[in-house]
């Protein structure tokens, strides 16, 4: 299963990178690679989807992105379509459009951001930029 850079998944979901990892520090969601300070992390396509997912529904009830991340990965992992979330109400959700969509604007990004680098540059490369 591919990975995906932060900076193209918050580029793919119309996030402000500082807000995507500040929400992805508070929340604790499976498939987000966490390694050791100063390593980018990287992103498994289904989380990719749950933020998304999570990202709708924020818009649609006006409640914060990051409440409804655990909601929107338990809607995720659900084995149907409808979700029922009360007595009263049932929430349908085109799973496979989600994911499609999501998938291709990943894609897409990957393709305008590419890799970044992180950090200072190496000691080499700041002595030739002062040179010319």
């Amino acid at each position: 299963m591919p990975v995906y850079d932060l900076a193209a998944v918050a580029h793919a979901l119309d996030f402000d990178l500082k807000q995507l990892d500040n929400l992805l520090s508070r929340n604790a969601l499976p498939g987000v690679e966490r390694r050791r300070r100063g390593i980018a992390r990287r992103l498994t396509p289904d989380v990719a989807v749950v933020i998304c997912l999570a990202r709708e529904l924020s818009e649609a009830l006006g409640v914060s992105v990051g409440t409804l991340l655990s909601v929107a990965n338990s809607i995720e992992r659900a084995a149907t379509d409808e979700v029922r979330l009360g007595q009263y109400l049932t929430l349908q959700i085109d799973r496979a459009a989600l994911r499609m969509s999501t998938l291709a604007r990943l894609d897409a990004a990957v393709e305008v951001i590419g890799t970044r680098r992180r950090g200072r540059p190496r000691v080499r490369e700041r002595s030739a930029d002062r040179a010319t």
